[in-house]
């Protein structure tokens, strides 16, 4: 009876140590390629992430330059106007395009790959905002102010020579004279 317990029990305890290593091998893989779809998906986690040179650090000190204005139009008269003219997307037209199409979420990554800003209080405050040129950004925040907005513009660039050159200064006009209309 001994015997027949003992080749009862040898066989289920090696078909054990095969089985756990066969479910070790098996998370292995699973974890292999999970990692692989969460790279291809941009989630990947910063521990195993290899730094490609799309993703690599600016190493370049961005400066800014600001302007204010005030203006006689109403906050959100004055969004509506500089979002339609320079085409700044909401977090909503983002995701609505992400999740629209059979390309959507290709039409986004692009859309996202210019760092967009957006925050909007209907009525009171709007901040919008993109990569602008090679490597420069711009924000616009306008807040309401009595019956009129307030306009705060910054334009940032790790070029001393953009800044300090007339186009940052136009483009500012610009933005003044799109939010009043003109």
């Amino acid at each position: 009876m001994r015997s027949l317990t003992a080749i009862l029990i040898i066989p289920v305890l090696v078909t054990a140590c095969s089985m756990q290593e066969i479910a070790d091998t098996n998370k292995k893989i699973s974890d292999g390629a999970s990692g692989i779809m969460n790279s291809l998906r941009g989630n990947s986690n910063p521990s195993t992430d290899v730094t490609t040179p799309m993703h690599l650090p600016q190493s370049l000190k961005k400066e800014s330059k600001s302007k204010n204005y005030t203006v006689a139009v109403d906050v959100d008269t004055a969004a509506a106007r500089i979002k339609r003219h320079y085409k700044f997307m909401s977090s909503q037209e983002l995701d609505s395009l992400r999740n629209s199409f059979n390309d959507g979420a290709w039409k986004a990554a692009a859309e996202d790959d210019a760092h967009p800003v957006w925050e909007a209080i209907p009525g009171s405050y709007y901040k919008m905002g993109s990569d602008w040129n090679d490597n420069d950004h711009l924000d616009v925040e306008i807040e309401k102010n009595g019956s009129g907005s307030k306009l705060y513009i910054t334009y940032s660039s790790a070029s001393a020579e953009r800044l300090s050159g007339s186009g940052v200064q136009k483009l500012m006009k610009e933005i003044h004279s799109v939010a009043i209309g003109e």
